[in-house]
């Protein structure tokens, strides 16, 4: 799986006009005024991976969900999240929150793509590699994922710090686009290699890239969540001297005829007469 993961909010809107265009219904100008030119050069790789997908090959159906990300990335803020993508929360940190994924073949049937083309996309981001869209979250599921993301804070924090990661950064900008798709009515969709920082070639023309970078957080939430990517303290040597472990709790039944019945005499009963003796 890339860690090259980034989370772009979308409208709906703008999907099906991609779809749109793509099936050549639209003309590049009309989806991206701003940059047309370069709308085009997307566009035509985007309509050669539709193509293949109507013949149900995966690798054009992944070109087509990759090409969406780039052009929302011209328009719109492009959360870059590595090892921090939709699919990779769902796998390494929080099950719970996958309950919200929905697969990349809804938003694109819903948007007018062909459902044998759209069928072929994985449902989540590979785990092979590649350029691809994965997973998305509808807009009426984006305020669900942030209300839960809340809830769970503490837990999500001290995992990626397990995880070897800036936690309190990592889930600050994940409640940033959270909160940036919310407040405008959008969905988040997350994709694979969709731009390399640094690198001028991969960004799309007036491109917003935001990073994980702690220093935006409001100061009681970052003050929060470091605390809860801290590590456990060591016991120290008095609790490591004197801890022991509480004996263990048995059941014990009281019609247990091993118990003790408060009865310490252990003479033995007298022998039986024999039977030509007579009882005095």
């Amino acid at each position: 799986m890339s860690e090259f993961a980034t989370l772009h909010p979308y409208d709906p809107q703008f999907v099906r006009a991609y779809v749109a265009a793509i099936r050549g219904d639209m003309p590049a100008a009309e989806l991206l005024p701003a940059a047309p030119d370069w709308a085009n050069r997307e566009l035509a790789r985007a309509r050669r991976g539709y193509q293949r997908a109507l013949t149900g090959d995966e690798t054009g159906a992944n070109m087509v969900s990759h090409e969406l990300a780039r052009l929302l990335g011209a328009g719109m803020p492009v959360y870059f999240v590595p090892g921090a993508g939709l699919t990779q929360i769902e796998a390494r940190f929080d099950r719970g929150l996958g309950m919200l994924l929905r697969p990349p073949s809804r938003l694109f049937m819903d948007a007018g793509l062909e459902s044998r083309a759209a069928r072929r996309m994985p449902i989540r981001l590979d785990a092979s590699g590649g350029s691809m869209g994965g997973a998305f979250l509808s807009p009426a599921l984006v305020p669900q994922f942030r209300a839960q993301i809340e809830a769970r804070l503490e837990r999500l924090a001290r995992r990626m710090a397990e995880a070897e990661m800036d936690a309190p950064a990592y889930v600050g900008i994940l409640l940033e686009a959270a909160s940036f798709a919310e407040s405008r009515g959008l969905g988040l969709f997350e994709a694979a290699d969709v731009v390399v920082p640094g690198v001028a070639e991969s960004e799309p023309p007036g491109l917003t890239l935001l990073q994980p970078d702690r220093k935006r957080l409001d100061k009681p939430l970052r003050l929060q969540l470091e605390e809860a990517a801290r590590p456990p303290k060591e016991p120290g040597l008095f609790a490591r001297v004197f801890r022991g472990a509480k004996p263990a709790q048995t059941h014990v039944a009281l019609d247990d005829p091993r118990l003790w019945r408060g009865v310490n005499d252990v003479t033995p009963p007298p022998e039986p007469l024999d039977a030509h003796e007579e009882a005095p």
